[in-house]
């Protein structure tokens, strides 16, 4: 079924129940008339064709998405905080029938090569109603279009069929146990596959979402999960470590009745997952592992008979995840997927789609697997730094500089060196009103790492450059 069948059965099953927080409270019936209207809205275009939609978190992106998907449709996904420079590659390669949006973000479209009636503003669309009717979707069409977040190179499209969301969807639910009673509190960005997947997994298990525009106002989310009596958080790792560092107190109020919180793979701090193991008196915290173009491929629920704080989890079921050494040498090498989850292909890519071979997707990411089965992140193939013939991750550094409590995050990046090829920068962002010098970083670094990967030089910056989806671009620093 598609995610719209789930919608009209909980809409026929139970009709008064709540399916949407934002402004108002939204039941599943009336959510589930709001998506037909829009659906009967869209003018009359060719099966499967692609509409563009930029939204940020609210109801009107609910309501277009689903619409979409249920006209048959393909939903493309845009981040509002998208470059000019991005939003034409996109636009470029999805070749949308129709743009939509409302009327704040009306302006990115500006001076682009768009014909005047493909831009529709939303509070439009709504009005206007087509007697043309609309095909259901095959499982095997394409339900949603987005493009990879492009921390390391040009974004990729990736093109995800209803089968894909919902096998995907289901192992969610089935793993993490999200039920109809679920109150479910999400700052994440819809445009983005982890908290789109939030979206999925709340209506195919019938419960309540709490839509929350983002999480730059912690405060004001933690009172928004004691206010709705929230039983599931999501967010980034590093919005729980900064929770931790500025608010514990008060998480440790608000969170004691959570029963999950999910978190995606992102490396966390070891210290996080501890301090979580303690807050969560009835309920865990969990992560997952996965790609836009692989979602969801493990999963990790920290419980306290499980001492793997720094594993991402097994396989999801009937997902396969293999290690594939180069050389036979050590235990780490590439991370392969396999499964229902995966992509068949890219979006008008010819050269990513070599990284498919057999079903197997070749992530570009390092690991290990144990005797047990869990999977660990050792970092990216792009990023490791050779610094005098050794093999340096970055990540291994940056795990251990994280631990200082007056660093929020830290990158480290390869610096050229006439003598050694490659040495370690490492750039620092600090808390607030830290005044941790140079010198105390590097003095711990000596003290928990081989000399060769200690810092030679270490630049403080007060921000990040960061993708719309929030992640850290490693090519510009690098750069």
């Amino acid at each position: 079924m598609i995610i719209t069948d789930y919608l009209q059965s909980f809409a026929q099953k139970t009709p008064n129940k709540i399916a949407v927080i934002d402004k108002e409270n939204i039941t599943y019936e009336k959510l589930f008339q709001k998506v037909s209207d829009f659906s009967s809205s869209i003018p009359d275009i060719p099966q499967r064709s692609v509409i563009s939609l930029m939204f940020d978190n609210s109801i009107e992106f609910l309501i277009s998405y689903l619409g979409t998907v249920s006209a048959g449709h393909i939903a493309h996904l845009i981040s509002p905080n998208i470059s000019k420079i991005n939003l034409e590659s996109q636009l470029e390669s999805s070749k949308p029938k129709i743009v939509l949006t409302n009327k704040k973000f009306m302006r990115k479209f500006e001076r682009l090569d768009l014909m005047e009636n493909n831009l529709i503003e939303y509070s439009e669309i709504v009005k206007k109603k087509n007697s043309t009717v609309k095909m259901k979707p095959k499982m095997n069409d394409y339900a949603y279009l987005l493009f990879t977040s492009g921390t390391t190179s040009k974004p990729k499209g990736v093109g995800i069929t209803h089968s894909q969301s919902e096998f995907t969807t289901n192992n969610i639910i089935k793993v993490l146990g999200y039920n109809s009673s679920d109150m479910n509190v999400v700052p994440l960005p819809f445009f983005h596959s982890f908290g789109l997947g939030c979206v999925h997994t709340s209506i195919f298990s019938g419960a309540s979402l709490v839509i929350q525009k983002n999480t730059s106002e912690i405060t004001s989310v933690l009172d928004v999960i004691e206010d709705k009596k929230a039983t599931t958080f999501a967010a980034v790792p590093s919005t729980l470590t900064t929770i931790l560092k500025n608010l514990r107190e008060k998480a440790g109020k608000t969170f004691s009745n959570l029963r999950l919180i999910m978190t995606n793979s992102t490396s966390i701090p070891i210290s996080t997952v501890k301090e979580y193991k303690k807050i969560l008196k009835n309920g865990h915290l969990a992560t997952y592992y996965g790609l836009t173009e692989a979602s969801r491929s493990t999963f990790m629920i920290f419980k306290d008979d499980i001492k793997k704080e720094t594993s991402v989890g097994v396989p999801a079921p009937n997902v396969q995840i293999k290690i594939v050494k180069k050389n036979n040498e050590g235990k780490q090498g590439n991370i392969l997927i396999k499964g229902k989850n995966v992509i068949d292909n890219y979006w008008d890519n010819v050269e990513a789609d070599k990284n498919i071979v057999m079903g197997w997707l070749e992530t570009g990411d390092l690991g290990t697997i144990d005797s047990d089965g869990y999977l660990y992140l050792v970092g990216r193939n792009d990023d490791i730094i050779n610094v005098a013939g050794n093999k340096v991750n970055p990540y291994e550094i940056e795990k251990i500089v994280k631990e200082l409590s007056e660093i929020e995050d830290a990158v480290v990046v390869g610096k050229k060196h006439d003598t050694f090829g490659n040495v370690i920068k490492l750039i620092v962002k600090k808390t607030k009103g830290s005044q941790i010098k140079k010198s105390e970083i590097i003095t711990y670094c000596i003290k928990n790492m081989e000399r060769y990967k200690v810092p030679i030089d270490i630049e403080f910056i007060d921000e990040f450059p960061k993708t719309e989806y929030g992640k850290i671009k490693r090519f510009m620093l690098q750069e």
